[in-house]
């Protein structure tokens, strides 16, 4: 119940394994046929045609598959969007932020040249769009990023694009938490509400292989980022990863509204079920969450750490990233493509009913969380 991982099926790992293992694809950015290695014919044709698929899901224009994960391409946007003493504002990690600018910042040079401020929140786990606009007044910066790792609802891009051209900064999108829940159609895509550039990975609510891509329906844009990718920060980009993915994609057109809409549901019913043990679900003001996972505020039964205790009961989720407090993050996902369903989202808030407000016998817990998960071996939505 990792929200940052997901379930792959036998197929779309049988296409990592492939001769694409050991070669290279170099290319100049917006000139993908200008390859600085020979042999590349097929390769070329391969990529371009993920390049389609991906391009077609996101409705965008241009398309940068050369980041092998979601934080590379999010720092291959911040380097070259920026000038040097420019300001990002971010989601910062303890609002469940990448924490993408600010650790960025801890390396010396960086700090001398971005500098980073971070948006507030409201209590039901929403961009407080009010503060942020006197914010952006305030200081000025040169970009914006919504998104981040504890995504409950839809981030106010829309709202915020119009001011984005009066006041001179741009909409960036970190897509990587909700990127299947967009391609599936039951998250808003953010380019098609006024983002400038999205950018994300391809492994989490998207059931794909490890690995980052950049979007934008700007050419100047993606060539900027496309040349500050390559060589800068990456030369090969794994491509043997590029049939997988293409193959997730086609899995994702086929059964991807409907593998969407049971992740929500089945979130929303976790997060009822879970309130209704007693637990604080945050978000319940605005319905628990519209995406793939939830949080929840465990500080009432336990003081610290309570992923390390689920651990133990075989039940895999989140601590806060910040460390300071006792929330965890769930995710649907897996459970989902494994094929659950509401009726089993009840049966795991008993789960943690029982490890957290009964505090039963850890192995005992283990024991049952055990054959109720091999009831569901299989892999849903896919060819």
């Amino acid at each position: 119940m990792i929200a940052s991982e997901n379930y792959s099926s036998k197929r779309m790992r049988s296409y990592l394994d492939s001769d694409l293992n050991n070669r290279y694809g170099c290319y100049a950015t917006l000139k993908p046929e200008d390859r600085e290695y020979t042999g590349n014919k097929y390769i070329h044709e391969v990529e371009m045609a993920t390049h389609e698929l991906v391009k077609e899901i996101f409705h965008a224009k241009y398309v940068d598959l050369r980041p092998i994960g979601g934080h590379m391409a999010g720092m291959s946007v911040v380097l070259a969007l920026l000038e040097p003493g420019e300001l990002v504002i971010e989601v910062s990690l303890k609002d469940w932020g990448h924490g993408l600018v600010g650790p960025m910042c801890q390396i010396r040079h960086f700090d001398q040249t971005i500098q980073v401020e971070y948006m507030e929140f409201d209590e039901s786990r929403s961009v407080d769009i009010e503060k942020l606009k006197k914010q952006i007044i305030d200081k000025k910066p040169k970009l914006v990023i919504f998104g981040g790792s504890g995504t409950l609802f839809p981030e106010p891009v829309k709202e915020f694009r119009e001011m984005a051209d009066k006041e001179g900064f741009l909409i960036a999108y970190d897509a990587s938490h909700v990127t299947g829940l967009i391609a599936s159609g039951v998250f808003p895509n953010p380019l098609d509400e006024g983002a400038d550039i999205m950018f994300g990975s391809t492994h989490k609510s998207f059931p794909g292989p490890q690995g980052g891509f950049v979007v934008s329906n700007n050419a100047t844009l993606i060539e900027k980022v496309g040349n500050t990718l390559s060589p800068s920060l990456v030369t090969s980009h794994h491509l043997n990863r590029l049939p997988a993915l293409a193959y997730s994609i086609l899995e994702m057109k086929e059964f991807g509204q409907e593998y969407g809409m049971q992740i929500v549901k089945n979130t929303q019913a976790l997060a009822r079920a879970l309130d209704e043990y007693g637990f604080k679900v945050l978000g319940k003001q605005k319905g628990y969450s519209k995406s793939h996972l939830l949080l929840l505020d465990a500080g009432d039964h336990i003081s610290v750490s309570p992923a390390k205790l689920l651990e133990k009961l075989k039940i895999l989720c989140s601590d806060d990233f910040s460390g300071n407090s006792p929330e965890i993050r769930i995710g649907t996902p897996e459970v989902t493509r494994r094929g659950m369903k509401e009726n089993e989202m009840r049966v795991i808030a008993d789960f943690f009913k029982r490890a957290l407000i009964d505090k039963e016998d850890p192995s005992l817990i283990a024991r049952d969380v055990d054959a109720f998960s091999r009831r569901f071996l299989g892999c849903e939505y896919t060819f």
